[in-house]
């Protein structure tokens, strides 16, 4: 429910003013507007599965640069289950940076949320 009282997370953009930043924000809704640096993107998201099944969430859009990593830097999603499957194929891997661990357990937590609050969401990259 939406009460008006949103909260915007830039605990993992603090620190990285002026670089690449990734908003992504739950529509109608008074989750967390989570503000990211794009390192930590890249840090979940390199070294994609390369096993000809095709890419789906945010790896496609990630790698082949579409949705809001495309030209138009701003995206809709309504299948947040795709981009949190997408996820989890990552959850696993070793991260480069010490708070990406942090960084993907909040995006997974994040996007279960909104799935269960039917919320499409947002994602803008500045």
């Amino acid at each position: 429910m939406d009460t008006g009282k949103t909260i915007d997370n830039f605990k993992f953009y603090e620190g990285f003013e002026g670089e690449p930043e990734i908003v992504i924000k739950a529509e109608n809704s008074d989750m967390q507007i989570l503000h990211i640096w794009d390192g930590y993107f890249d840090d979940i998201l390199r070294e994609p599965k390369l096993d000809g099944n095709g890419w789906q969430g945010f790896t496609r859009d990630y790698h082949q640069c579409e949705g809001a990593f495309g030209d138009d830097s701003e995206a809709i999603i309504t299948d947040i289950n795709e981009y949190l499957s997408d996820l989890k194929l990552y959850q696993n891997r070793h991260f480069d940076y010490d708070d990406t661990k942090e960084v993907y357990d909040l995006l997974c937590s994040w996007l279960d949320n909104a799935i269960k609050n039917g919320c499409e969401i947002s994602i803008k990259v500045v």
